[in-house]
């Protein structure tokens, strides 16, 4: 029999571990899907926000999706190789280079979408719109509460014996 602590360690493990294999698994799916349309994992960002406003420049869609530039350039070329995208020079300032969907890419684009949606009610079946609103609550506080999360603290909570080694090996 566990202790009292020892149940709440496990059911937080559990906890942990299902949400990671659901988050896996319908990223597998979901991925698999957009794999069959030519857009592959690390795309999916750039196309998703190039469909939004096009006509960003490689430097906005790094800033805006917090990832490198030359990670935004590979995707972007790779798209563009693809003819989902095409570039074109700023008009004001020729230095800048701006990136748009082409008609293909509009496309791509809608289908995916739609592919989606439809994963999306297939992974809420069965949820009545209450639950539905209540699981969209739990995971926007469980959102708000890992940004609450500290570096040291979230290695801390992943390896507590070896932080707390590191711990006593700085007051030496």
């Amino acid at each position: 029999m566990f202790c009292k602590e020892e149940d709440e360690k496990e059911r937080q493990s559990s906890f942990l571990s299902l949400f990671m294999k659901v988050d896996r698994h319908f990223m597998t799916k979901c991925f698999g899907q957009m794999q069959e349309l030519g857009i592959y994992p690390g795309q999916i960002p750039v196309l998703g926000l190039v469909a939004k406003k096009d006509g960003l420049s490689q430097r906005e869609l790094a800033k805006i999706l917090n990832i490198k530039p030359p990670t935004v350039n590979v995707s972007v070329q790779r798209l563009e190789k693809a003819g989902f995208l095409y570039k074109k020079p700023d008009e004001k300032d020729q230095r800048v280079t701006r990136i748009y969907l082409t008609e293909k890419g509009k496309e791509t684009k809608a289908k995916a979408l739609e592919r989606i949606h439809k994963n999306e009610a297939v992974m809420l079946e069965g949820f009545s719109e209450a639950e539905q609103c209540l699981l969209r609550r739990f995971l926007e506080q469980i959102l708000a509460n890992i940004e609450k999360i500290q570096p040291e603290e979230a290695i801390e909570k992943l390896h507590p014996d070896e932080m707390t080694e590191r711990k006593e090996q700085k007051r030496d």
